[in-house]
């Protein structure tokens, strides 16, 4: 009975142990991670209609973002001891086959309203196995810190380059000033 007992632990823990660390059910429920994307899609997304893009984050445009989840999904999510929160997303591209890869990091208060937002990169318009499969180490090498010396690689990264930048007032991507299309 003992070894039956120390069998079904060891199951268990290994059960426990093999589930994905990158896994954003690790951290909350379905509504939760419906309400964190919903967050995060309003960084990444473009303004509601007839709205200035510094107010899309006005409370009157989250059901507009909110709808618009069904078209992103969390690939990849964790959470630093420090409180930083990574994220890897799907989101959709002009292409309708096609999709991109996003990730970034922020911080969060304790009413889940997101701070210090930053995207640290946009891959390729690429098919959605690609965003899944041969672009998600990047995830981990931002997890890391080690994400720099892929940034310059074009069949990974779309965003940033050698003319561009993430604006963290605006929350966009911008051309650097002086520097030619």
């Amino acid at each position: 009975m003992k070894y039956l007992v120390a069998i079904v632990s060891l199951v268990f823990l290994a059960g426990c142990n093999s589930k994905d660390k990158y896994d954003v059910a690790r951290y909350y429920d379905l509504h939760q991670q419906d309400s964190v994307l919903t967050s995060i899609v309003t960084y990444l997304f473009t303004a509601p209609p007839y709205t200035q893009m510094a107010d899309r984050f006005k409370p009157e445009h989250r059901g507009f973002y909110s709808n618009l989840t069904q078209k992103f999904s969390i690939l990849k999510y964790f959470i630093a001891e420090d409180g930083t929160h990574y994220f890897y997303v799907m989101r959709p591209s002009a292409r309708v086959a096609e999709k991109r890869g996003v990730g970034g990091y922020f911080k969060m208060d304790k009413n889940f309203k997101l701070k210090d937002f930053h995207e640290t990169f946009v891959t390729p318009i690429v098919s959605e196995e690609e965003v899944k499969g041969r672009c998600s180490f990047l995830f981990e090498e931002m997890v890391n810190h080690n994400l720099d010396k892929y940034l310059s690689m074009q069949m990974y990264v779309q965003w940033p380059n050698q003319i561009s930048y993430y604006d963290t007032v605006t929350y966009e991507w911008k051309n650097k000033p002086g520097v030619l299309q």
